[in-house]
């Protein structure tokens, strides 16, 4: 048996189990993101509730949650074209979620970069955008791609430039850049400030790379 045979079943171990690692965080992750999107988004429209404002919009977004299908999508793009801050949001992830529920990736990803390009809302959740994006066309879209995508937060001060460089390592393994990746994943690691959840995945995709 060749060196070079059993290099390649290595090879296909290991993307197996990365593939497996990232299913199996990949939806925490996205999780994650839309957990942000309602906490921080809901916080500003409460405050705009109290005041005796948006109750309409309040109450047609309460209406289309208790929608299906067609009739919520529907609803959703509504709200989204009252551009009333927060529910403009939330609206538009909850299409977002819908589309990925109904497997269709590529019409989530359609979703969310509409919002990117057109909302007048704060950075932050073009952000969220971009990263829900990446993680969803982290097997379709080529490393460059993911890279562009993530560039400003990459580069940015928020905390969701370390979810943004695990995405990117996870493109860069992908694309069989592993030197890359491994050199992404270790700074990860070692960071004071990287939250524990990422530190604990990069570990495990560092197992796995090392084998």
């Amino acid at each position: 048996m060749s060196d070079a045979f059993i290099r390649e079943v290595d090879e296909d171990l290991r993307q197996k189990q990365l593939t497996e690692l990232w299913n199996k965080y990949g939806k925490l992750v996205i999780g994650i993101a839309i957990g942000i999107v309602i906490i921080v988004a809901g916080r500003g429209i409460y405050n705009y509730v109290v005041e005796g404002k948006y109750n309409e919009q309040a109450d047609a977004y309460a209406q289309a949650l208790l929608e299906d299908g067609a009739d919520a999508t529907s609803a959703l793009d509504q709200i989204i074209a009252s551009d009333v801050d927060g529910y403009e949001i939330l609206a538009t992830f909850r299409k977002a979620e819908l589309a990925l529920a109904a497997e269709d990736k590529l019409g989530a990803v359609k979703i969310l970069d509409e919002f990117i390009a057109t909302a007048t809302v704060p950075t932050l959740y073009k952000d969220i955008a971009n990263v829900q994006a990446a993680i969803l066309e982290v097997d379709s879209a080529s490393v460059d791609e993911v890279r562009g995508r993530l560039s400003l937060i990459l580069n940015g001060e928020t905390t969701f430039k370390y979810i943004a460089a695990e995405i990117v390592a996870l493109a860069e393994l992908k694309a069989g850049d592993t030197d890359a990746a491994k050199a992404r994943l270790e700074e990860l690691l070692l960071g004071e400030e990287v939250p524990g959840s990422i530190k604990n995945r990069a570990e495990q995709y560092l197992s796995v790379i090392d084998e």
